[in-house]
């Protein structure tokens, strides 16, 4: 039996084409004590907290529009988070190693909202009523042995405290704003102490409790759950500035691929150890670091290729000997994996409808067919094939139909 799976394009690199950074989250890259100022408008503080009133908040400027409203256009079909970006507003803001990182926040139409601080990170919960609506978001900077900054959010109004456990059974409050409607939702940021950024003594959960002490919600705090990986940039002989995580020894680095881009760039890939265990892989537009997955999750895919501009990138299981590309022309190109990695410009005569990628199918050793990566319909994939006259999208938006 073969496994299949959605081949889709690859949301960091959508966002980046969008001149947003990262994934549905940008990268926290700055660790340092913060305090919390307000410079929205405090509406009450009866919670014990500061609350915002959005509809009184400072109306955000253009610059930060086109952030949210890029989010918007530049998603691929069915994946824009339906954010208002007219709508934004600046809300408060943090001060870290003296400078000032700001919160804007922006509504969606299904009751959600997308967020950013200014020079740090950001994202989306567009979906207010969606299955994890219940939960405390929790996302942030991954060190050598577990969170050094946490960030995120959560929906539910009658929290009052949050509150950070540690291995050694110590804990800490974490300090949040709460937003008014339609927002509706809190927002935290917060450095974890240096004597918790040890394996024996690093964050293990989140907590969102009631005024009564009821307890609200808790969340494990795991490497594996979607960690933001630190980056570090390196320069590179022939392919310019490559970012690569804090977490790899860039020093014992091994490069797998050294590849020629149609437009005659250079594509390389690189794997290096991971401190404290694992391995971590760079290319010249992503990477990140393997993790141990939650207890109960399910196996990764075999095949986790998605689009990274112009190319196929990044992860392959061992057990995938040949990967074949498959085209709408009937073209056939066997793709060899590489310790469990492959990245793979897409030639220039499959970039036209007509012409486009529609499908992987992976080989074991024995040459069976064992995963098979549907790709999405090609009249869908805006944005990833380059061409002589990208659309206005606007928002400052231009990308190749």
């Amino acid at each position: 039996m073969t496994e299949t799976l959605e081949l889709e394009p690859d949301w960091g690199d959508v966002l980046s084409r969008a001149r947003r950074a990262g994934r549905t989250r940008r990268t926290l890259e700055a660790a340092a004590v913060l305090a919390v100022v307000v410079v929205g408008v405090a509406s009450a503080y009866a919670l014990g907290h500061p609350v915002i009133d959005f509809g009184t908040a400072k109306h955000a400027g253009v610059h930060e529009v086109d952030e949210f409203g890029s989010m918007q256009v530049g998603a691929p079909r069915g994946m824009a988070p339906g954010v208002l970006p007219h709508q934004t507003r600046r809300i408060t803001a943090v001060r870290i190693d003296g400078k000032v990182h700001t919160l804007y926040v922006a509504p969606t139409k299904r009751g959600g909202f997308c967020y950013e601080w200014t020079g740090l990170g950001g994202g989306c919960r567009a979906n207010r009523h969606d299955k994890y609506a219940a939960r405390i978001d929790t996302g942030g900077s991954v060190g050598p042995h577990g969170l050094t900054v946490l960030e995120g959010s959560f929906f539910q109004a009658k929290g009052d405290r949050l509150s950070m456990t540690f291995k050694n059974g110590q804990t800490a409050d974490v300090p949040f704003v709460f937003v008014s409607e339609p927002i509706s939702a809190g927002f935290y940021l917060y450095r974890v102490p240096d004597a918790h950024r040890r394996a024996a003594t690093r964050a293990t959960s989140l907590a969102l409790y009631d005024k009564d002490g009821k307890l609200i919600d808790r969340e494990p705090i795991v490497e594996g759950r979607s960690p933001l990986v630190t980056q570090r940039p390196h320069r590179l002989p022939g392919f310019g500035v490559i970012s690569a995580p804090a977490a790899g020894i860039w020093a014992k680095r091994t490069q797998l691929f050294d590849l020629r881009a149609p437009n005659g760039q250079r594509v390389g890939l690189w794997v290096m150890p991971k401190r404290g265990g694992g391995t971590c892989y760079v290319t010249n537009t992503g990477s990140g670091c393997s993790f141990t997955a939650p207890k109960g999750s399910k196996p990764l895919p075999l095949i986790m290729l998605g689009f990274n501009g112009d190319r196929l990138c990044c992860s392959v299981s061992t057990r995938v000997a040949r990967v074949e590309a498959r085209f709408q022309d009937g073209d056939r190109i066997s793709l060899y994996p590489k310790e469990g990695y492959l990245v793979w410009p897409i030639p220039a005569e499959h970039y036209a409808l007509g012409h486009r990628l529609v499908a992987l199918v992976g080989y074991d050793a024995a040459g069976r067919a064992i995963a098979r990566g549907r790709v999405p319909k090609p009249a869908d994939q805006r944005g990833i094939y380059p061409c002589k006259q990208p659309k206005n999208l606007g928002y400052g938006v231009k990308e190749c139909a």
